[in-house]
């Protein structure tokens, strides 16, 4: 369609889907097909987690109101190279959030259960289990060249986006469109520290515990002496020994 010279593709579906559409905007070799081309969302999955960063929902109203929108607005894309389920090399790109650690198990299970509980309370609940099961791994991260952490680790997640796991505001202060990633590395919690902490999570009132640090930048890579998985938007590709690129202003939205 894009070769074609559509210039709206409209994505049914939750955070998964969007990301197979954004993949479906790049060539094999790294370029958008068609740069004037807007993309639209209407969020009806489990998550619609990048949806809820812009108070877009699936009802009538607004979907009139985005089908009436002219205008598209441009936003930042990040390609993630890492290791897929095979162990070979691979390549990928989202426009929300990537997670090392236990938020990407966190929707594994969630992937493999039935969601007919909808996204809170499924997203949650394999989120409580998950805590239980989980042991922190050893992580480095580095951002633009700059080793900021090194570790015990239960999660890094580096937003373009806000929000992940049906509902959690992670990345409370990423933009789509400022040309960085905002990383969080929630350190060494406990399993109760976790479990006490998680209110704080959906608020997104958890970067003033001393255990949290955010950074920012263009290129960041997560490397796990262990292996841990990694998720994309919601759907885990893979493992982590991660690198991930800001493609600034790389493709347009409609919201």
């Amino acid at each position: 369609a894009l070769q074609k010279g559509y210039d709206r593709i409209v994505a049914v579906g939750g955070d998964g889907t969007l990301n197979e559409v954004v993949n479906g905007l790049f060539t094999d070799e790294g370029e958008v097909i068609n740069s004037s081309a807007g993309l639209l969302l209407i969020p009806v999955g489990t998550g619609s987690d990048f949806a809820r960063m812009f108070d877009i929902d699936s009802s009538l109203g607004c979907v009139l109101k985005l089908m009436s929108l002219k205008e598209a607005k441009k936003c930042d894309v990040i390609r993630a190279s890492f290791y897929g389920h095979n162990g070979q090399k691979a390549l990928r790109y989202y426009i929300n959030i990537a997670d090392v650690g236990i938020g990407s198990e966190t929707c594994a299970r969630v992937n493999r259960g039935s969601k007919r509980l909808g996204g809170f309370w499924s997203f949650l609940l394999a989120a409580l289990y998950t805590i239980i099961t989980y042991h922190n791994r050893q992580l480095t991260v580095v951002i633009d060249d700059k080793e900021i952490y090194q570790g015990p680790s239960c999660l890094v997640a580096a937003g373009n986006g806000r929000f992940f796991g049906g509902g959690m505001k992670i990345a409370p202060e990423a933009r789509v469109d400022d040309g960085v990633l905002d990383v969080v590395i929630v350190k060494d919690f406990t399993k109760l520290e976790l479990f006490a902490n998680m209110a704080k999570v959906y608020r997104g009132a958890h970067l003033q515990h001393p255990k949290v640090e955010l950074g920012r930048g263009t290129r960041v890579n997560i490397k796990t002496a262990e292996k841990a998985y990694l998720e994309l938007d919601g759907e885990p590709v893979g493992y982590g020994n991660t690198e991930l690129q800001v493609l600034p202003a790389a493709i347009k939205i409609m919201f």
